[in-house]
């Protein structure tokens, strides 16, 4: 679909977005267009009608006039301007203009703690940032990592450059994997980047070495993954378990592991390791899958990196690509 957004207002404490509704959306009801055409969930409709100002509209020339009789006043110390405060049960014609203003919740936000390490930000606009992750760095903060999580670091880079946002992760990142990770800015881009994940529609492509010599170059791994019982971390492949499907394409072979291209039509925590582990060939560096490989040639982690995402802008639905180079760690095992 070709959305027809424009961008009006970009704020730390709302996402504010202008609509001209077209002929092919003349009569629909406010509330019809919300879900069908913007893609607005149930939850943010209900967040906007909390607020005078959440849903406006500017009535063209054609929409018919109603009954003003039983509509609430207009606040007179409010100045909309051409727009007014409307209804979702109320109806749209061709050429109206409709204001949405999605409020952010900042005050209901966790605090994280700000750090001044770098960070590598590859993508940056209104709605997201896209942030090169280095391996063996948890995303969130935890326990044992208050202050030197990825959230850390980016809750530093918006201090930094003046912006407040809630750190809100799509998708997710192993620990020890590198690589590709998005962060939404707001609520209503975060829903529609969580949208993509769940239908799949976003793809990841991943680069891993993984031990020993590949007779098949390429094919696809198709067995459920379940957590192994009595352990909170480690997967195996069981007949229980949940679907779990991955394609792998030999890059490039070496004489006792290989450099391996993979994407996933499902996401079940350590899926690549699990399935590699599965096929004979565990990742290098792999401390809970990777326990028979005789030699690692120095990898410390195990040795994943999430190295190209495509995925659409959420509001414009403009197509994006991504790549991230090989880190160090990885990279310096392709030269030897």
């Amino acid at each position: 679909m070709n959305r027809k957004e424009e961008i009006i207002v970009v704020s730390d404490s709302f996402r504010e977005i202008e609509y001209a509704v077209t002929s092919a959306e003349s009569g629909m009801t406010i509330h019809e267009l919300l879900r069908k055409v913007l893609n607005i969930s149930a939850r943010e409709e209900a967040r906007c009608k909390q607020f005078e100002d959440g849903i406006l509209i500017k009535e063209s020339e054609v929409h018919p006039k109603k009954d003003t009789t039983f509509l609430p006043e207009m606040p007179k110390d409010k100045d909309y301007g051409d727009f007014a405060p409307a209804r979702a049960i109320d109806k749209v014609y061709e050429g109206d203009v409709l204001r949405i203003k999605i409020y952010e919740d900042n005050d209901n936000a966790s605090e994280i703690v700000p750090s001044d390490a770098p960070i590598e930000v590859v993508y940056e606009d209104e709605d997201l940032i896209l942030v090169n992750k280095p391996g063996d760095m948890v995303v969130h903060p935890s326990y044992a990592h208050f202050t030197d999580s990825l959230s850390n670091r980016l809750a530093g880079y918006y201090n930094r450059t003046g912006q407040q946002h809630v750190i809100r992760v799509i998708g997710r990142l192993d620990r020890e994997t590198s690589g590709l990770i998005i962060f939404a800015k707001n609520r209503h881009s975060a829903a529609l980047l969580s949208d993509q994940t769940r239908n799949m529609s976003r793809r990841k492509e991943y680069l891993a070495l993984c031990s020993g010599v590949f007779e098949e170059k390429e094919g696809t791994v198709n067995a459920p993954i379940e957590r192994l019982p009595g352990d909170r971390m480690i997967r195996q492949v069981r007949e229980d378990g949940k679907e779990a499907i991955t394609h792998y394409h030999v890059e490039q072979q070496f004489e006792d592991y290989a450099l391996v291209r993979l994407h996933l039509d499902t996401g079940r925590t350590h899926q690549i390791r699990v399935h590699m582990q599965y096929i004979g060939h565990p990742l290098l560096g792999d401390s809970l899958y990777g326990k028979e490989i005789r030699d690692h040639h120095g990898m410390k982690r195990a040795a994943l990196h999430a190295a190209h995402l495509e995925f659409k802008q959420p509001l414009s639905g403009e197509s994006l690509k991504f790549e991230a180079p090989l880190p160090e760690d990885m990279a310096g095992l392709l030269l030897l």
